[in-house]
């Protein structure tokens, strides 16, 4: 079985190079329309002035190529990642990592953008595509959710800057795949780390820098904080 989940392995790495060229390249064809039809906009001859429309149509063209790999990045994801009720296990030389792998690689093609697109509406919009289910008014200021597809995101949260959430590990030779429910109007610190199958209440505070393990709930109307973290208020009783 290790030998079969090596060689798979590595074919799937290969596969991969494929998809990464795929998932940065395609994006390029717009950018590179938008770029050709700014620069032909001025027919003068001011070296000047040509080389800033140069320079502007560059950065359009890159904000047009980050703008369609999110949205061509979180509808692949759409279209393969795994749809299950709360939990998922599958060995890992399987169909199911592979699909889960391929996901999670696009997601971190969409990092050299999805960084500058955090917090705002596109990458709430990526994260929908990508699987996430986001309510109303939700402010995520992190491209760190590393299972779109298995997190619950409930309204007017916030996700602080860098956080870092987790529905997937490795147990026992298998892949464990587990929602992430994060409350309404709850808050998660900058830097903190939520593992698979953890729950945040409704209004409830997970400090920044600490650590959520897995399958861990946080009540509602509770501040937990620390490593691993714990309600914050009974320690000061």
């Amino acid at each position: 079985m290790v030998k079969l989940f090596s060689f798979i392995q590595t074919v799937l790495s290969v596969f991969m190079i494929g998809v990464m060229v795929l998932a940065w390249g395609l994006p390029l064809i717009p950018a590179f329309i938008s770029y050709d039809w700014m620069t032909d906009l001025y027919t003068g001859t001011n070296s000047s002035v040509t080389l800033s429309i140069k320079a502007m149509a560059c950065a359009f063209g890159f904000l047009i190529w980050g703008i369609s790999l999110l949205i061509l990045s979180g509808s692949l994801q759409f279209l393969l990642h795994l749809r299950f009720s709360s939990r998922l296990e599958a060995p890992l030389a399987s169909l199911t990592t592979i699909r889960w792998a391929i996901c999670g690689q696009l997601h971190r093609a969409t990092m050299p953008f999805l960084r500058h697109a955090v917090p705002s509406f596109l990458g709430n919009t990526y994260y929908r595509l990508a699987g996430c289910k986001i309510g109303q008014n939700v402010n995520i200021n992190s491209c760190r959710l590393n299972d779109p597809s298995l997190i619950v995101i409930g309204s007017n949260a916030v996700i602080g800057g860098e956080a870092v959430i987790n529905g997937h590990l490795v147990e026992q030779g298998k892949i464990v795949l587990e929602k992430v429910v994060i409350g309404e109007r709850a808050l998660i610190g900058g830097g903190a780390f939520v593992g698979p199958g953890a729950k945040i209440g409704n209004r409830s505070t997970l400090a920044s820098r600490s650590v959520l393990p897995k399958r861990r709930e946080v009540p509602d109307n509770a501040v937990w904080g620390g490593i691993p973290a714990r309600s914050i208020r009974e320690e000061s009783e």
